[in-house]
């Protein structure tokens, strides 16, 4: 049994959604007088409880600013943050520190997010620690132990650092700690593209199982969209800052509206090599813009075959497409 800690978890536990952003936008100083480098440019996400949103898109696209930006380490530009329907931005410093304990991250790089001074048991007890409120040493190592039990790391390892253990197992001690303090939402960043593929599987059925569980809720970021749809339930596409494509799993997999998630897709390897599901492989032209110019009209527009002069003149809403939850940015949805 997955343990849980009801001293951080209240009425707004089961708040839908438990985290939300609303026209987020991040941009940084650039280079030369008055320039601006648009990372993220008015994203609205909402995840509800116990359920997994995933994020796709390539590097460069601004989904870690996205992440960083959703678990409190960037401030946004504009826009807003809300942990179980309380806006962040709207009150004190002390509640804020209680609605963002809710939202923990998993990083990219198992190794380097990791203190390689400290043991697999105090890197997982640290977030008690630093509460304050969790009970004598005695308790918070018992929960450390549990946590572990719960990520499937064995006890023997408790007093081993990060140095001596397996890359799989570097990201459970993450997941563990992310866990520590009760969090609701887990912003999982990139959190198997360093490991190989079978444990990537491991990993992947790790989280799903703690979701059955405990009922935590994901934000899963990757760029590899069929590894996003093995976990997801729904899918946020980006592309330069903004998502372009969402809706249900099932139907952004099956039936892309977007040339871009069209162009993802075709790229992903199909378990089947006879299989001819997808069609030809689109190949996309040319690089990524730069955040730091940005495409006039719609931003896909120098890189899509399908554009137009509205395409250069136009951006396009992010707006419904067909039936459901599925919305798109696009003047040609197919």
């Amino acid at each position: 049994m997955v343990p849980t800690d009801p001293a951080v978890r209240d009425e707004a536990r089961v708040a839908d959604p438990v985290l939300s952003a609303d026209a987020l936008v991040k941009s940084y100083p650039g280079h030369g007088k008055g320039g601006l480098i648009q990372a993220v440019r008015g994203v609205s996400l909402e995840v509800p409880a116990g359920k997994t949103v995933g994020v796709v898109g390539e590097s460069g696209c601004g989904k870690s600013t996205l992440a960083r930006l959703l678990v409190g380490l960037e401030e946004p530009t504009s826009g807003s943050l809300s942990v179980a329907g309380h806006r962040v931005d709207a009150v004190g410093r002390r509640r804020r520190d209680e609605l963002m304990r809710r939202v923990q991250m998993v990083f990219q790089s198992p190794f380097t997010s990791l203190d390689p001074r400290m043991t697999v048991q105090q890197i997982i007890r640290e977030p008690l620690d630093v509460l304050r409120s969790k009970g004598p040493r005695a308790e918070r190592d018992a929960r450390a132990a549990e946590l572990m039990d719960a990520v499937g790391l064995p006890g023997y390892l408790a007093d081993r650092r990060p140095s001596q253990l397996s890359g799989g197992q570097q990201q459970r001690v993450g997941l563990a700690r992310a866990l520590a303090s009760g969090s609701d939402v887990v912003i999982c960043d990139e959190p198997v593209s360093a490991l190989d593929v079978s444990i990537q599987a491991q990993v992947i059925n790790l989280l799903k199982d703690l979701q059955d569980e405990l009922g935590v809720a994901y934000i899963f970021i990757a760029h590899n969209l069929s590894v996003v749809a093995t976990i997801s339930d729904h899918i946020a596409v980006m592309y330069l800052g903004r998502i372009v494509e969402y809706g249900p799993t099932d139907t952004v997999y099956d039936d892309p509206k977007h040339p871009y998630t069209k162009a993802l897709l075709s790229s992903a390897p199909a378990p089947d090599p006879d299989a001819n599901a997808r069609g030809a492989r689109i190949v996309l032209q040319g690089d990524l813009p730069s955040p730091a110019r940005v495409p006039s009209g719609c931003a896909f527009r120098t890189r899509c075959w399908k554009a137009s002069d509205l395409c250069a003149s136009l951006d396009p809403a992010l707006e419904p497409a067909g039936a459901g939850e599925r919305t798109v940015a696009c003047h040609f949805p197919e």
